[in-house]
């Protein structure tokens, strides 16, 4: 397998199991592996600067579960972007690329795996692996409720049959998950889960113009409700959240840029840039200018 690393790993607080090669080439060969083995699992937080490319294709099939923020994921000609609350297949066998969004780095789960029960699995699913990728949007709820860590837990814990076997079993019950969140997707998700999914929406894209009635159709509520169920998840009402959403990207741009603050202001999605300093002193308690001047960290 040929790879192009662009920070594959190194990222604080993550985790990373890879199971030996030998270790690989034994376990191949138990009757209880043969259907499902995991080769390495892991979860990288915020992870900035992660690009793989594998123009010689995998020898494995690559579950990513996207947690937070954004990335991408590409293979045989099709791409697709991927936010928190996605679930990718990637292939083995056919050349493919992943990585982090450049201003909001995904946090992920993921496993590699082979094995003889891969296509029963994919038919389950319904994720036909003609173009080498699949993508599933299975809310910010689901997606950290489908048990990823336990896989890559199970191989923490050492590559004996039984920590091999553990893992199997974990990424067997991932997939049962993900089963039931595609039968179930769209109607069956609560109010309160699609209203976070709206949330997720204007945290990952704060500079996009919004419209109340927009959000509240998009979470299948009426303005009122999404209103009440906004408020009770984050404190704030819908306008206001992304309001501060705008200000938290504003502040990342005055640390990391030499952008003048006008055009900070435009970029983040305001129109008039003293209603931007307005709106900055009200919640950060200072103007940019004075923000950018402070020493930090």
């Amino acid at each position: 397998m040929s790879d192009l690393h662009i920070r594959r790993e190194g990222f604080a607080g993550q985790h990373l199991a890879v199971v030996p090669a030998p270790v690989r080439k034994a376990a191949a060969r138990h009757p209880l592996l043969q259907g499902l083995l995991v080769t390495d699992a892991g979860y990288f937080p915020t992870a900035e600067g992660h690009r793989v490319e594998r123009p010689q294709a995998a020898a494995t099939h690559l579950l990513i579960a996207c947690l937070h923020g954004r990335g991408w994921a590409k293979s045989n000609g099709t791409e697709l972007e991927v936010k928190a609350g996605n679930l990718v297949w990637l292939a083995a066998d056919k050349p493919h690329a992943y990585g982090a969004h450049a201003a909001q780095p995904w946090t992920i789960a993921w496993a590699h795996f082979r094995g003889d029960e891969i296509p029963v699995w994919q038919r389950e699913l319904g994720w036909p692996d003609k173009n080498g990728l699949s993508q599933f949007e299975a809310g910010i709820e689901g997606i950290t409720t489908l048990g990823l860590d336990k896989v890559y837990a199970r191989l923490e814990s050492g590559y004996s049959i039984q920590h091999l076997l553990g893992a199997s079993v974990a990424l067997r019950a991932v997939l049962c998950a993900a089963i039931d969140l595609t039968k179930g997707a769209g109607a069956a998700r609560t109010a309160p889960v699609r209203t976070a999914a709206m949330r997720e929406e204007m945290i990952n894209n704060p500079s996009r113009r919004y419209r109340l009635e927009e959000l509240a159709t998009g979470a299948g509520l009426s303005v009122p409700h999404f209103c009440l169920l906004f408020r009770q998840q984050t404190g704030y009402a819908p306008v206001d959240f992304l309001i501060r959403q705008r200000i938290r990207k504003a502040c990342r741009l005055l640390d990391t840029t030499t952008s003048t603050i006008a055009a900070i202001a435009a970029d983040v999605g305001f129109d008039d840039p003293y209603y931007f300093s307005r709106c900055f002193h009200r919640i950060m308690g200072t103007s940019p200018r004075t923000y950018r001047q402070a020493i930090k960290g």
